[in-house]
């Protein structure tokens, strides 16, 4: 068997060969699965909004104000206050829970990935008024968490290790085989492993030191189901802990080699792990797997012939693209990712308009989501925010560049870092327009990492660049297929009418701009006053 160190240099090339899309699958990982944690605590620093606001009237000076949604841990509070009906933490007996101390961050931690269903907790316990209704919910919404780990974040690790076994090997995996790996008989086979997997290491974490040994015995496991998905629950549990037999330390040791990776992690608020540690730690791992099936093949030990599949067999025939994915695969890919369209002045108007409805229904949405009300987003009075529409219609432009420009859109960092500079041109104009023509802000991002003088900051570039580059790419050329399909005299009718009530509403909204609590920063205060009753 190698030595880490020749395992770690096989690692980094598995992750040049396929770069962009590995950091991709360990981002949906880190999100969707709650691997990562160190990445997802530095990208939550990031974008933290904690900044002092000062006024002139009967409202305090430097009022300091955090516009995060609660904790996990605070939520938990507030759920237990409503389920035992009192605000007093102490009569209810959890003051050493998640309510403080140490333990409340390793419970924050823990549970981030969990971070949007803690938020329905929040939003839907505040519709009840019953503690046993709250109680009954509670146990409701923690069995949904509980489900939630096992039927979804659990197999999606080992969707993520087969991916990264293949992309050791094959050049241009492609990212369908993330989700291709398991079908539906074989993904439930991978749940009742892992399940009882669980089942075993908790019993196990009883004898304490038992249990961080079964830690390392049980580590191949998802491996194991990666490869063969078919294979019997104990047959897998039973292979990785003979595979891991006299192997524990050395996957120890690589484990502790990457604490100096975690350190430039934590100081570079995550941005070093997503784009370089995580999939370079994940590739190490699974070259570490590799090694010891081969080892435990070539020995020819208790049930080696279950690790049999030959598509993870390294071979000099094809490393240029995984088998069938040049023929098939990619074939349908090009066709669904062919963005190279001609858009007709139909199409760009009524895109336009699809796309600024759709930036509409966001922010609504995510106003609801956050506060639990609907605010009418924008400056008009219509279904619309003009500045997503405009946004995307600049974007297709690009592909109005002469030909030798071409490469500009064929390179999809270069095409990032200009709808970026694009995007960030249009919002900070539209921010000081607005402010000149009607003396007030309808966003304000003072405060935020990177910005600049409250107009843009770096959370929205980044989300503009990706935004823009998935319009560009794929939302575009799909919404186009539709509109194509749609007869010339109803697009040229739709358009005239849209036309008109834009224009209509544009007129209406310059004289009687839309204003009030959740859409101008004049009603600022008023948030920050409800704010402070009830932290109260």
């Amino acid at each position: 068997m190698r030595k880490n160190k020749e395992i770690r240099k096989q690692a980094r090339n598995t992750v040049k060969k396929n770069y962009f899309t590995l950091v991709f699958v360990c981002i949906i990982m880190m999100f969707i699965a709650g691997s990562y944690s160190t990445s997802m605590n530095g990208i939550k620093n990031i974008i933290r909004r904690d900044f002092v606001i000062e006024f002139n009237s009967d409202y305090n000076p430097n009022i300091r104000v955090d516009y995060l949604t609660n904790s996990n841990s605070d939520i938990t509070s507030d759920v237990l206050n409503s389920i035992f009906n009192t605000n007093d933490v102490e009569q209810i007996k959890f003051k050493e829970s998640v309510t403080g101390g140490l333990f409340r961050t390793i419970f924050d931690g823990v549970t981030h990935a969990q971070r949007f269903i803690f938020k329905i907790i929040k939003y839907v316990m505040d519709l009840f008024v019953s503690a046993k209704q709250t109680v009954i919910l509670g146990i409701i919404i923690i069995l949904i968490q509980f489900l939630f780990e096992i039927f979804v974040q659990k197999p999606l690790r080992v969707c993520q290790a087969r991916f990264f076994m293949e992309s050791r090997i094959y050049y241009k995996t492609p990212f369908k085989r993330l989700f291709d790996i398991i079908s539906i008989k074989n993904y439930i086979n991978v749940v009742k492993t892992i399940f009882l997997t669980d089942v075993y290491q908790i019993l196990w974490d009883f004898t304490i030191i038992g249990g961080i040994i079964k830690v390392y015995s049980y580590r191949l496991v998802p491996m194991i189901m990666a490869e063969n998905p078919k294979i019997r629950p104990k047959d897998a549990i039973t292979l990785s802990r003979k595979m891991m037999y006299k192997n524990k330390f050395q996957l120890f040791k690589m484990d502790f080699s990457f604490i100096f990776y975690e350190m430039l992690n934590l100081f570079s608020f995550g941005l070093f792990g997503i784009f370089f540690s995580n999939p370079y730690y994940t590739a190490s791992i699974v070259e570490f797997y590799t090694d010891v099936k081969k080892q435990y093949i070539n020995d020819k030990k208790e049930n080696y012939e279950l690790l049999n599949d030959k598509a993870l067999l390294e071979n000099s025939d094809n490393f240029e693209c995984y088998p069938g994915v040049k023929r098939k695969e990619m074939k349908k890919a090009d066709e669904i990712f062919n963005y190279y369209q001609k858009y007709s002045i139909t199409s760009l108007i009524l895109m336009f308009f699809i796309f600024s409805i759709l930036g509409w229904l966001w922010e609504v949405g995510i106003y609801i989501f956050k506060n639990g009300d609907f605010v009418n987003r924008g400056t008009m009075l219509g279904p619309w925010l003009p500045i997503y529409g405009t946004g995307c219609i600049v974007i297709l432009f690009l592909l109005f560049l002469p030909k030798k420009y071409k490469k500009i859109t064929d390179n999809p960092i270069l095409t990032f870092l200009i709808v970026v500079l694009l995007c960030g041109t249009i919002e900070y104009f539209t921010s000081w327009y607005l402010e000149y023509t009607h003396g007030m802000r309808w966003w304000d991002y003072t405060g935020y990492f990177l910005n600049i003088n409250g107009r843009v900051c770096f959370e929205g570039l980044m989300f503009f660049g990706i935004g823009g580059c998935l319009c560009l790419y794929v939302a575009a050329p799909y919404v186009q297929g539709v509109i194509s399909k749609i007869p010339r005299k109803v697009r040229e009718a739709l358009c005239v009418v849209l036309i008109i009530l834009f224009f209509a509403d544009f007129i209406y909204s310059s004289l009687n701009p839309n204003i009030g609590a959740g859409i101008t920063d004049d009603n600022i205060k008023n948030m920050i006053e409800e704010s402070q009753n009830i932290a109260e």
